[in-house]
């Protein structure tokens, strides 16, 4: 298989974990599919640089990460809550929209990792390398943001 039909595969493959990563960190659905396609032009013109191809996703998620803090950095934006907008593929249930909607009301640093972990299920290694943080800093993130979600959704019952 050809090196561009193998990358399109896995963008093809990773493309609702990017928007939703992005949407985790940005909040904003125009941010989120500008930052998805710069990282994945990012991603194209450093292929070379990849060692492990079974490395591509979590280096991937890195890139889109990277370009996340980029943009928040760049347009110094501050997001409301009433700007974050539920993510197709988590509405469902009343529940489900509940605890989405407390997610969201986390930091982004918090939000990120329970994104990562819990929505697309990567390991406390893999978020680590994506994030720039060590694997006891993932542990330490998730315990934090369990306990603000026990707070924000006990409050909401």
């Amino acid at each position: 298989m050809d090196e561009l039909k193998w990358f399109t595969d896995q963008i093809e493959a990773n493309e609702k974990t990017m928007y939703h990563l992005a949407m985790g960190i940005l909040g904003d659905s125009e941010d989120a599919a500008d930052a998805a396609q710069e990282a994945i032009l990012t991603a194209y013109e450093k292929l070379p640089s990849l060692r492990q191809k079974e490395s591509f996703r979590p280096w991937l998620m890195r890139i889109l990460t990277n370009e996340c803090y980029g943009i928040l950095r760049k347009r110094k934006k501050v997001v409301s809550l009433e700007e974050i907008h539920d993510l197709p593929a988590l509405s469902g249930g009343d529940e489900n929209l509940q605890l989405w909607q407390a997610v969201c009301k986390l930091n982004q640093q918090l939000r990120a990792v329970v994104v990562l972990y819990y929505y697309h299920g990567f390991s406390g290694k893999e978020i680590g390398s994506i994030l720039g943080i060590t694997e006891a800093n993932v542990k330490t993130r998730l315990s934090r943001a369990r306990k603000h979600l026990r707070i924000l959704l006990e409050g909401s019952e």
